[in-house]
């Protein structure tokens, strides 16, 4: 009985062998077309080689021309030039003597006054000097009063204000004269010259009244002093 089952188990075994056998006989050749064509196709890349060949070498330059030969010495010595002596002069008859040469010179021209320059002549205006055919400095007192006079007419002409009309009439001129007391106080006005325009005359006597005072007089002065003002139109 167990000699039957496994003599029927090895013929199922020989039959599944024998199977897979014939199998793997049909679908080997199969599997071999499958895979040769799934390879790519080979591919062929050619490069090319350059070889670099370096330029030939420069030609050498010319030979160095040979250095002439040196000349060979000679036994001739040069000889030493002769000197010729001079004979001495003849000493010479001095003689001393007292004379004095006197050189007359022509008398030097006397000197001329420079002429004052123009800062100079104007800081002596405003000192007080007149000119005239000599010039003087005046005193000390009269140095401040000349100074006060100019401190007088920039004030006026400080608030003085030209009519825009009047600046085609250059020369107009009209004069006034103010009493200033020691304190600086004007005590006084009065048009003395009038220019013959009224416009002129007006602006005038308007600046004149808007100053009230000025400065103190110099020292010693106990008295009020008249002073004259020119207000003129300029070009």
């Amino acid at each position: 009985m167990m000699s039957r089952d496994f003599q029927r188990a090895g013929l199922r075994t020989s039959l599944v062998l024998h199977g897979l056998a014939v199998l793997l006989m049909l679908v080997l050749p199969w599997l071999l077309r499958a895979c040769d064509r799934k390879r790519p196709n080979e591919k062929l890349m050619f490069v090319e080689f350059t070889v670099s060949i370096p330029p030939p070498p420069a030609p050498d330059g010319p030979a160095p021309t040979p250095e002439p030969p040196k000349p060979e010495p000679t036994d001739d010595v040069p000889m030493p030039d002769q000197k010729v002596e001079k004979k001495p002069d003849p000493p010479k008859d001095i003689r001393q003597t007292n004379r004095v040469v006197r050189k007359e010179f022509p008398p030097a021209p006397p000197p001329k006054d420079k002429p004052p320059s123009a800062a100079e002549i104007a800081r002596l205006l405003k000192m007080g000097a007149r000119i005239g055919d000599e010039t003087s400095v005046p005193a000390p007192g009269q140095l401040a009063l000349g100074a006060y006079y100019n401190h007088v007419h920039e004030r006026m002409y400080a608030v003085w204000q030209q009519p825009s009309q009047l600046k085609s009439l250059p020369g107009l001129r009209t004069e006034v004269r103010i009493a200033v007391a020691p304190d600086g106080r004007i005590v006084s006005r009065a048009k003395t010259r009038g220019s013959g325009n009224d416009l002129m005359d007006d602006s005038v006597m308007k600046a004149v009244n808007a100053v009230k005072a000025l400065r103190a007089l110099p020292v010693g002065h106990r008295k009020p002093v008249d002073i004259d003002v020119v207000f003129e139109i300029g070009d």
